[in-house]
């Protein structure tokens, strides 16, 4: 979540007026995130959310794909964002030249990094299992827009400014992505696919006395394989605020999913190859975000240097045994 396109009391009055929520009392961006714009927003009825869609990340073609797997979960049993409809029916409005949404708010809050514990990543582990098992009644699918492909295009766009970060780091980027792209599986049914989150770090997942209570962000979500998504979530969860990998939580985390969804023997075996390739995927979109930084919106950039710690990680020392 961020704040890139602004919008006056005036313009979100009369696009509150299309919807049967109420009438508007107040407004407040959400700094949070790199990819949209949001806002809470309180009417006369309660809160809720406003979520302007950005060119940047999110083609508007995705959108139906992103809230039907976001309702499917919901149908499931887990916490998720619904797109509120307006009058008309319509769950997708335009707003300030953009297409945007009302979404309800959730209860719950995501947990600073710096107090995550064992415990929360235990949670978040079972929750994640739930949300494996629950995408594979969905049948709908959309290719993972920052695969394999994808990184290869940002390690091309930001290979000129990558030393100016750290020295060296073209080099690493260039070695590694030939490493992964040679051993990466092809989706051809040998190791479990369906529809992912794909984003779930914590600022995406609220808890409510210590427990996961919900999930929000979907705007990656895509079909790819499970074991990808929990690398994803192993490099954002199981490591220390100081970025050093932390067994304690990693141990919880594993156990909770798996008592959940067991891990067959090829998603075992290829999830240290995952989990270089998730590092990969975010330090390259941490990369470039960090080298086109605008100051003029309210987002800070995530720092590169956390995800290359963890890629190294992966690359000299590695995952234990699952």
């Amino acid at each position: 979540m961020a704040v890139y396109t602004h919008i006056t009391a005036e313009q979100l009055s009369d696009f509150l007026g299309l919807y049967d929520l109420g009438t508007l009392v107040s407004f407040e961006g959400i700094a949070q995130g790199v990819s949209n714009t949001n806002y809470h927003v309180f009417t006369d009825r309660g809160r809720i959310i406003l979520t302007i869609f950005e060119e940047r990340r999110v083609n508007e073609a995705d959108l139906p794909f992103f809230f039907a797997f976001s309702d499917h979960l919901s149908r499931a049993g887990i916490q998720t964002p619904r797109a509120l409809p307006d009058r008309a029916g319509r769950n997708i409005g335009r707003l300030a030249g953009r297409p945007a949404v009302f979404l309800n708010f959730l209860e719950g809050k995501d947990i600073p990094k710096a107090q995550l514990t064992a415990a929360h990543c235990g949670s978040f582990g079972a929750g994640l299992a739930r949300m494996h098992l629950a995408a594979e009644g969905f049948t709908i699918t959309r290719k993972n827009s920052m695969g394999p492909d994808k990184w290869q295009t940002l390690a091309n766009k930001t290979a000129n400014g990558a030393d100016g970060f750290h020295a060296g780091l073209r080099t690493i980027i260039a070695e590694e992505l030939a490493e992964l792209l040679a051993a990466w599986p092809g989706q051809d049914g040998r190791v479990p696919v369906g529809t992912v989150h794909a984003d779930a770090f914590p600022d995406n997942v609220f808890f409510i006395d210590g427990e996961m209570s919900a999930v929000i962000d979907f705007y990656f979500s895509c079909t790819d394989f499970y074991a990808y998504d929990l690398a994803i979530s192993i490099n954002a969860w199981c490591f220390a605020p100081d970025h050093t990998f932390s067994p304690e939580r990693y141990r919880a985390f594993m156990q909770a999913y798996q008592s959940v969804r067991p891990l067959n023997a090829l998603e075992a075996e290829f999830l240290p190859l995952f989990c270089r390739g998730a590092a990969l995927r975010i330090l390259l979109s941490r990369l470039e975000e960090y080298l086109e930084h605008d100051a003029s919106t309210l987002m800070v950039p995530h720092d590169p240097g956390e995800y290359l710690k963890k890629l190294l990680f992966h690359k000299r020392q590695g995952l234990p045994r699952v």
